[in-house]
């Protein structure tokens, strides 16, 4: 295990021998990044918390991302897609999972899916970062200006890369999905 994994500050499971998944414990950093709709407010149409820190949050309601700094300072934003409302294929809803989540896992340019598409896996998941079992933010060829996906949160393969390399800290970096 990682040594951040023995410090206490974080709940850690073993997911196979090169992965674990990581939480944090401290009721204190819960609060402060947790979404409530008290803590938005208004600049210019988006809408976003003041109390952000290394944290990404994803609005799938206006299809964005923001970066936030360790000062809650937004550093970086761009377009989204997320789950579609339902998905023929599988026969069930598959919208994007809300909540706070702490990145677990991430991989390069290579990252396929294991899932989609169903029965043989394979479709690009460029520079995935899995934050709730297998929903991941990744880069996509593909991201219209509605949710499509299965529930994964789609993005361009630039905006994945430069969160995947530049920002993102497994164990320690914050999601935040909410519509």
């Amino acid at each position: 295990m990682p040594d951040f994994c023995k410090s206490g500050a974080f709940t850690c499971h073993k997911i196979d021998s090169n992965y674990i998944e990581a939480y944090p414990n401290t009721t204190p950093y819960e609060e402060k990044t947790s979404l409530s709709h008290d803590n938005y407010y208004d600049t210019g149409g988006s809408k976003h918390s003041s109390n952000l820190r290394n944290t990404i949050e994803v609005d799938l309601e206006n299809l964005t991302w923001s970066a936030y700094d360790d000062t809650g300072e937004l550093i970086r934003s761009g377009h989204v897609s997320g789950g579609k409302d339902y998905c023929p294929d599988i026969d069930r809803e598959c919208q994007t999972v809300t909540g706070t989540f702490t990145i677990y896992r991430k991989e390069g340019e290579d990252c396929k899916s294991t899932r989609f598409p169903v029965g043989k896996g394979g479709a690009p998941m460029p520079y995935c970062m899995f934050f709730h079992g297998g929903y991941a933010l990744h880069g996509s060829n593909s991201v219209p200006n509605y949710n499509a996906s299965h529930g994964c949160v789609r993005m361009s393969p630039d905006d994945a890369q430069w969160l995947n390399e530049d920002f993102v800290q497994v164990g320690l970096t914050q999601v935040q999905v909410h519509y």
